[in-house]
């Protein structure tokens, strides 16, 4: 029996792995919009849909829309945030009722992209914990078949490269701060 727990957890371990990088990838996308641009919106619709299999609700899914003007242009967005916990274990309908229709709301959107919009700045520190988490049960599920040495070097080789993107987006989001001040001081000197 217990063989078979191993190799089903085993089999499981594509999984951990695509949740732990889904994770990683919400962090850092969160930490991109630290010095995104702010322009408002309005609530189109909000409600929490949810999908059933038999009698049981198999699913819930936060549906929201919103608009939103850049540069004389009229946009429509969908996300929340880049925040991967609220979407596995937060309440939706909580989300769906601080967002409601026809709220006026603050959407924030990247300058490169104003395609790339949020209403939520930032990651969450519970991303952050969700992700030493999965690390984790990787690690554990790595260890029913591999020596404790490798998996070791698996694990810093995979935190050296989420540091590299990490202290890349954080210079990127100091470059762009500076690009900002730089150009607002451009803009004072002309006044």
């Amino acid at each position: 029996m217990l063989i078979i727990f191993l190799v089903l957890l085993t089999m499981a371990l594509p999984l951990f792995f695509y949740g732990t990088f889904y994770v990683a990838r919400g962090i850092l996308r969160g930490l991109r919009t630290a010095n995104w641009r702010e322009t408002s919106g309005v609530i189109l619709f909000s409600n929490v849909e949810r999908y059933y299999r038999g009698k049981d609700v198999a699913k819930e899914v936060l549906q929201l829309s919103y608009h939103y003007t850049v540069d004389g242009v009229t946009r429509e967005g969908n996300h929340v945030a880049f925040k991967s916990f609220t979407w596995f274990f937060g309440d939706l309908k909580k989300l769906a009722a601080k967002y409601p229709k026809d709220q006026d709301v603050t959407v924030y959107y990247d300058p490169f992209d104003p395609q790339n919009v949020v209403l939520e700045k930032g990651a969450a520190r519970a991303d952050v914990i969700l992700l030493v988490v999965l690390a984790l049960i990787d690690a554990a599920v790595l260890l029913i078949w591999i020596p404790l040495r490798p998996v070791l070097i698996i694990l810093g080789v995979a935190l050296i490269v989420f540091l590299i993107f990490l202290f890349r987006e954080l210079k990127r989001n100091d470059a762009l701060v500076h690009t900002r001040f730089t150009g607002l001081e451009e803009d004072v000197e002309q006044a």
